[in-house]
This record gives C-alpha cells, structure tokens and sequence, in this order.
C-alpha cells in the first residue's frame, strides 16, 4: 500500500500579529518539500486563537500551484448552507480543484484536537439544536454535494441553483460511531483522527462492509490525523507515557494513544507511516504541537522520503462524466517500484469489477505502461451516479498508470 502525506499548517501561538505570514510561508514551504496536502482546523472557538479555515486556505491556495488544501474538519451544520456552498465552491474554482473538505458532527475527538472544544453553546450561538447533529450533519453535506455541481437544491425552503458549477471535492468524514461509519461510507471517505494502525486495521472490514452495502464504493478511503514531534536523527528517543487527562478528553484508551503517535527521528517516523500505509490508511495528516514547524516540515519531508522507497506509487484517476451516459470511474492503482515480469492483479473479485471492464481496465494499464516490465495492482475502482463502460474503464486506467510513471520520474526514483 502506498500513502500520501499531508501536515497541518501551524496553530497561532498567542495573539501576534507577526505571525499572519507564516500560514503562507508554512504551506509554500510544504509544497516544496513535496507534500500531498496541508490542512487548516475547522473550529469556531478554542483554547487557543483560531483563525477561519476558508480565509486561511483561501490565502493558502493563491499562494501555491499544487499542493492540496483541506479542511480539518469542518461541521457543517453550524454554518449557513448556502452561504458556506459558495465559499466551498469559490475555494474550489480558485484553487483548481484542489480542496479537501473534512467533516464531522462536533461531536468526535475532532472536536477538541488541535485547540478546539466539544463545544455545544457554539451550536446554540448559531441556532442550531447540538443534539440533532447526526440528522443537520447529513442534510447539510447532501446539500453542500448538490449544491457544489449546480443542481437545483432545496435550503430553507426555496430552490437554489450555484453557478459556477466546479467538481464536487472530495468529502472526507471523520467521527467513529456507527452513524459516521455509515456516513463515510456513503460519501467514500473516512477520516478519523487519533488512530493507531493498529486500530485502522480492526475497523477496516466493518468500513468496507458499509461501502459494499452502498452499491458504490468498494471501500471507502481512510486519511487519519495524527500528532507528530520529531527530532534531529541519531537523537536518542525517550518515549514518554500518554497522560490520562488527554486520554479521558479524547476516548481514547493508553494502547491506542501510545501506538498512534508518528515520533522520534525522521528514520523511526518512516517506520510508523509504513505500518499506517500496511494497515491500510491512504493519506497520513501529520500535525506538529512544535511551533518551529520550519524544522518539523523538514524532518517530516525527511521520513516521507524514507517511507517512500517502502511502499509502491499509487495514482487515482477519474474518467468519463459524472452526469452524461457512459458514467464516471474512479481507479485508483498501487505501482510497484520494482521491475519485473508485467503482471495485472484485481484483488477486487468479479462481483466488484467484472471481466468485461477489468479487461478494459487492464487494456488502458497496458497503454500507459507502454512496454514497461511493472507489477499494477487495482486497489480500488468504483463506479458514481451510473455504470461505467469499458471505454471509461480504459481511459481511467491508462490515466492512472501514466500518471504514477510520469510522478516517479519527476522525482527521480526509477
């Protein structure tokens, strides 16, 4: 399993002024390091001053040309929908497609990681019952979707129509109870946070059972934030012990807090983001309590390196239209580093991609390989909104698998 990274732009520390270049400065930096992702707290209030995560990525985003922005997480429900629509919308046509948004209810560990709080006068503040959260939460997030691809959706009892009308972003729910699970599933992303692999790893059957049940996705997605502080390499590590106030606050219990942790030095971090990527978690958010994150990012793009010659490259790609006949696949592809004899395998089973459009899946591989000796595995393909055909199935395929090469190039790794 391959992994991508991911690193939250730094907490303000007290009130200075000073500091409103460094989210710039943060997330230009972790662009060039080679970061998939960064990612700004979606809280309201605080223990600590928070700044509003769309201003934030927003200023972000017209700062950098290629590195994901993400919320983490956004509750929805407190925010006026349609309003909060054209700000999701408008992030996303600014930065060309490349927003994130996490979501939960409020109510998970989400709500007080990173200086937040389980905070309910926040919900009666904005006027909303904080004991509906499940039912707001999902009416919120079936209207964001609606309303982010421009199709007439009922708010407050009119009909509303966004324009421009931009790619639905990826929605990655977090929260851990039957009702997030079942969340996360439909909309194909799961994001916990606080997570050992350990965990990951029991919770994934039950993960991929719901997205089964969906009809639509093979197994949703998992991206987990973790905390991290590492130090210089050679440094001798001392683990210290998790405090059991922190492990009251967040539900967590010692094995699981002692276990998630990505730690120590660059060599010994990379060690514990190839045990997340085996457990099978697809992005790692790595977030620094530091506030010399310069440093942090360093060692972190450090260990993201090492990680890296582990683990094969993976590629998604989406072919065909979301809305038109002929449907929208989205193939995701684990490239293995080493050459070898070309061999194709669909770990997936024929009741999820049959022979017809695995066939064609595997014409567009093929193509892209373009007589390369490489080992493809299919770790996920799914199909949205309607079936996909085989000529879909193709172009997805020789997309992902072009991409992955073209990525390995660019870095150098061949």
């Amino acid at each position: 399993m391959a992994v991508d990274i991911g690193v939250f732009l730094p907490v303000l520390q007290g009130e200075g002024r000073e500091q409103a270049g460094e989210f710039v400065a943060a997330a230009r930096r972790a662009e060039e390091l080679g970061f998939e992702s960064v990612w700004a707290s979606g809280h309201l209030t605080g223990r600590i001053p928070v700044l509003d995560p769309t201003v934030t990525l927003a200023a972000v985003a017209a700062a950098t040309t290629r590195i994901k922005v993400g919320y983490g997480v956004l509750t929805a429900p407190v925010h006026r929908i349609a309003h909060l629509a054209h700000q999701l919308a408008s992030l996303q046509f600014l930065s060309q497609g490349r927003l994130l948004v996490g979501a939960d209810t409020g109510g998970s560990a989400w709500a007080q990681w990173r200086g937040g709080l389980l905070d309910p006068p926040v919900w009666a503040a904005s006027g909303v019952p904080y004991e509906g959260r499940d039912e707001l939460t999902d009416r919120a997030l079936d209207q964001l979707r609606s309303l982010l691809v421009a199709h007439p959706t009922e708010v407050g009892g009119a009909e509303l129509t966004l324009r421009p009308r931009v790619d639905r972003p990826p929605f990655l729910v977090g929260g851990e109870s039957d009702a997030d699970l079942r969340r996360a599933a439909r909309y194909g992303a799961w994001f916990p946070n606080l997570a050992s692999p350990a965990y990951i790893a029991r919770m994934l059957p039950r993960l991929s059972a719901l997205g089964a049940e969906t009809g639509r996705v093979v197994r949703p997605s998992v991206s987990v934030a973790v905390p991290s502080t590492l130090t210089a390499p050679g440094t001798r590590e001392r683990r210290q012990q998790p405090d059991a106030t922190v492990l009251r606050r967040y539900g967590i219990d010692a094995e699981r807090a002692a276990a998630m942790p990505v730690d120590g030095t660059p060599e010994r971090a990379a060690e514990k983001i190839v045990e997340f990527a085996r457990a099978g978690v697809d992005r790692l958010v790595l977030s620094f309590p530091d506030a010399d994150w310069h440093t942090q990012y360093e060692r972190a793009a450090q260990a993201a390196e090492s990680a890296r010659r582990e683990l094969p490259i993976r590629r998604t790609a989406t072919a065909g239209s979301q809305t038109g006949c002929g449907g929208w696949a989205r193939v995701t592809l684990d490239l293995e580093r080493e050459p070898g004899t070309y061999d194709f395998l669909n770990s997936l089973g024929k009741d999820v991609l049959d022979d017809g459009l695995a066939e064609a899946l595997e014409e567009g591989v093929r193509e892209g390989l373009a007589g390369e000796a490489r080992t493809v595995r299919v770790h996920r393909a799914w199909v949205h909104e309607v079936d996909a055909n085989e000529r879909v199935f193709r172009e997805a395929g020789r997309k992902a698998v072009t991409e992955a090469l073209a990525a390995e190039r660019a870095d150098g790794r061949r």
